[in-house]
């Protein structure tokens, strides 16, 4: 699946992903060349708000201050890990979906 890096930090994720996080928070991890995003199990427990977008039910979540310097924006082939319960996000384009 496609996951969006926008210029101004924010990870759009479409709503058939977002559902994968029901409270609607996540955490945020850097592994290596990869960010991961896991669901809280509950609102209480902290985490990063995802927002929706739009009524079709999109998310946004702000990444920027976890990113190291260098990440460029665009778009993302993400993979959702079942073993983990983690997104997992690369943080450099592959040469297919790098933005010019």
């Amino acid at each position: 699946m496609k996951i969006e890096l926008t210029s101004t930090g924010y990870l759009h994720i479409p709503a058939e992903e977002a559902v994968r996080f029901p409270t609607g928070t996540a955490i945020a991890l850097l592994r290596g060349e990869e960010l991961w995003l896991m669901p809280v199990s509950h609102s209480g427990a902290g985490g990063l708000l995802l927002k929706q977008r739009n009524l079709r039910g999109d998310r946004s979540v702000f990444v920027q201050e976890l990113l190291p310097d260098g990440v460029p924006p665009g778009l993302r082939d993400a993979v959702w890990d079942d073993t983990l319960g983690a997104l997992r996000i690369p943080l450099m384009h592959s040469s297919s979906t790098a933005q010019l």
